[in-house]
């Protein structure tokens, strides 16, 4: 009686409609917790591929006045080896200033052809927006004649014109952008998914 008993109320505690909740909850949680893991993982790649997301930049010392510091870009010296360092740091130089100057026109003329700009979104962004403390990291070759860039910049702007997941007055930067170097003169390539990565400063 005792062991029919025991049977009968282990038998309704493994019905369907209560293991299997238990089952998806239980399957819920690991998949929460790899979900976790593998985007703590894909950030780390992201960092050590394009740098250090901190605050302070390579080379440069984060301005304590609260700008974007200097509009000069800057070479490390890692980069400054490179034969096209000085066409690089030019077209840099030539973006960096036409955003701070809100020129649509030299803006357009330092990205390939092909590049997707809103025209009202530039203008809006420029209003406020200031571009500074631009260090070239690296300068890296890759097939089809494009250099892989990495630099790291400050930024200053209205945060309603900031990332809309970061509405801040100043945010550090760091990049892997491309440069297409075929045809001419270097041009700068659309940003790339997962190219870019932002953190207030």
């Amino acid at each position: 009686m005792l062991g029919r008993f025991r049977d009968g109320a282990l038998a309704d505690r493994l019905r369907p409609g209560i293991v299997l909740p238990i089952v998806l909850a239980v399957a819920l949680v690991l998949l929460v917790v790899a979900g976790a893991l593998l985007g703590a993982r894909a950030a780390a790649v992201g960092r050590s591929a394009i740098g250090d997301t901190g605050p302070v930049l390579v080379g440069a010392e984060l301005p304590g006045d609260g700008s974007a510091g200097p509009p000069a870009v800057s070479l490390s010296a890692a980069a400054a080896v490179h034969p096209e360092s000085g066409a690089v740091r030019d077209l840099l130089q030539r973006w960096t200033d036409a955003r701070n100057a809100g020129d649509l026109t030299a803006y357009r003329a330092a990205l390939v052809p092909e590049a997707r700009i809103d025209p009202a979104t530039f203008a809006a962004t420029a209003r406020t927006q200031r571009v500074g403390s631009v260090v070239v990291r690296r300068i890296d070759p890759v097939a089809g004649g494009e250099l892989v860039v990495p630099l790291g910049y400050v930024t200053t702007q209205d945060p309603a014109v900031a990332p809309p997941d970061v509405r801040v007055p100043r945010l550090c930067w760091q990049v892997s952008a491309v440069v297409e170097t075929g045809g001419g003169a270097p041009r700068l390539v659309d940003p790339r998914p997962g190219s870019q990565l932002r953190t207030p400063c």
